[in-house]
């Protein structure tokens, strides 16, 4: 009976050092974004425009403004740091506000943020997580819909 005993206890510490189990607690512990954006409308000043984008990350809605030459920074800085193949609107020599010229952008933005949401590594990368902490900084916050609140209703 007390080698029934002994032989239960290893196979219980066989099944805590499984390689599954170890994995499993490495992915607990990291930190996974999900991001996803949507082009609002863009603002339109006396020389310069600006997109405002939709982020919802995991949950957490908030408006970003930004312009043309700091999307193209960032786009930059991703292709310094990480092999990227990322569609991003080109610039124009001529006609930036013009409305025709505004609305291809946009597209453009739209297409290449949807690329960027999508792809795990750049999502996840310390470039893209240190500039969403940069504009959200700068950004509206609209809901959190992490955020639950119960109470209780009168009957």
């Amino acid at each position: 009976m007390i080698s029934n005993i002994s032989s239960n206890s290893e196979q219980n510490i066989d099944q805590n050092n499984l390689p599954i189990l170890s994995f499993l607690n490495n992915q607990r512990k990291r930190s996974i974004q999900y991001v996803r954006f949507r082009m609002q409308t863009v603002k339109v000043y006396k020389n310069f425009a600006c997109y405002q984008v939709e982020v919802n990350e995991q949950g957490n809605i908030w408006i970003m403004e930004i312009r043309y030459s700091t999307l193209q920074q960032f786009y930059e800085k991703l292709k310094e740091y990480l092999d990227i193949k990322l569609t991003f609107p080109g610039k124009l020599l001529f006609g930036n506000l013009r409305p025709d010229n505004l609305k291809k952008r946009a597209i453009g933005i739209q297409q290449f943020l949807q690329e960027l949401g999508s792809n795990y590594q750049l999502i996840n990368s310390q470039v893209c997580s240190e500039f969403l902490a940069k504009q959200r900084h700068y950004g509206t916050h609209v809901i959190d819909l992490t955020e639950s609140e119960e109470f209780e209703l009168d009957a």
